[in-house]
């Protein structure tokens, strides 16, 4: 029998379960939570990945290179590369000084200047030079600056420099044979002999010193004085020394200068003999012995295998003087 009910339509709920429902607010703050969350974790990522990208990376603090202090030269490695610059031996000296610029030592930078001296490098040299004139190695370093001003052609500046250098040591014969160098050309004999006595006194084994006194007595006209010096300085000086061959052609001239014009030819051979006749004729034609000098003229050309200029020139100059009606005198070649 029926009871009533609508059995299609779902039972309904009491009035007061409906209100209680509405009235409840945990549902809506839930979602509101989950939101939230939702929001926190999304930001969370965010950062994770952004901050990395966005951060500057920090450079580690720069740490300086650990310099291991150079030991300067030994005394024997200055002394050998002394001797490499004194020989002419410049390539190797460069290879000798090249491993001593890291001691940063005044010692290797004043045989640095010696070097660009030895080499012509005379700028590089004054400089070099110039920068050790107040410290230990003053003496030297006025020295080298002025055997460098008068290599420049500057002889006001290289008699100052060198007075300097021996004020402060005496016996840098270098430093007096520069001196006495000066003052040949100055032509004031009294100061080139005091100083070239000096210059062997303190280098008595040098060669250059006695060969450059025997060079200012052939101008002054003493050939003997000039003969017995040079014989000495060829004595003394290495058969491949690069300054042999002109001390031999100077001591040629030293004694046919006296007329011994023979005797001139005693240290002459294949390589030497056109210049040293060249040489003995010129001493010829000063002395008057104007048909000796053209023999000796003649001769150098013959044996030259290119064209002697010097010699070429001679004989130009002795045409004139036999123009002008000069006589020969002396003996015959």
């Amino acid at each position: 029998m029926p009871d009533g009910r609508d059995l299609g339509r779902p039972p309904r709920r009491s009035v007061l379960a409906e209100v209680t429902a509405a009235s409840d607010p945990r549902p809506s703050q839930l979602r509101r939570l989950h939101r939230l969350a939702v929001l926190v974790l999304f930001s969370a990522l965010v950062l994770a990945i952004g901050l990395p990208v966005l951060a500057k990376p920090r450079k580690a603090p720069a740490v300086p290179p650990v310099v291991e202090p150079v030991a300067p030269p030994t005394p024997q490695a200055l002394t050998l590369l002394d001797a490499a610059i004194a020989e002419g031996r410049l390539a190797d000296a460069r290879a000798l000084i090249a491993p001593m610029w890291a001691a940063d030592s005044p010692e290797v930078a004043l045989r640095g200047a010696e070097l660009a001296l030895a080499s012509g490098s005379w700028p590089e040299a004054a400089e070099g030079f110039a920068a050790l004139t107040e410290g230990p190695l003053a003496a030297r370093a006025w020295q080298g600056l002025g055997i460098t001003r008068l290599k420049q052609g500057k002889p006001v500046e290289a008699a100052a420099a060198l007075d300097k250098a021996v004020a402060l040591d005496d016996g840098l014969a270098r430093a007096w044979n520069a001196r006495a160098v000066l003052a040949d050309r100055q032509k004031d004999w009294a100061a080139a002999d005091a100083a070239y006595a000096k210059a062997i006194a303190a280098a008595p084994g040098d060669p250059a010193m006695l060969a450059n006194r025997g060079w200012s007595m052939l101008l002054r006209g003493h050939h003997v004085a000039a003969e017995r010096d040079l014989e000495r300085a060829l004595a003394m000086a290495p058969a491949d020394a690069p300054d042999t061959a002109a001390l031999r052609t100077n001591l040629a001239l030293a004694r046919a200068m006296q007329g011994r014009y023979q005797d001139a030819f005693r240290n002459s051979d294949r390589k030497t003999l056109a210049a040293d006749l060249n040489s003995v004729g010129y001493a010829a034609m000063a002395r008057g012995d104007l048909a000796v000098a053209e023999a000796y003229f003649n001769r150098a050309l013959s044996l030259n295998p290119q064209f002697d200029r010097a010699a070429w020139a001679n004989l130009q100059y002795l045409a004139d003087l036999k123009a002008r009606g000069r006589p020969p005198m002396g003996p015959q070649p």
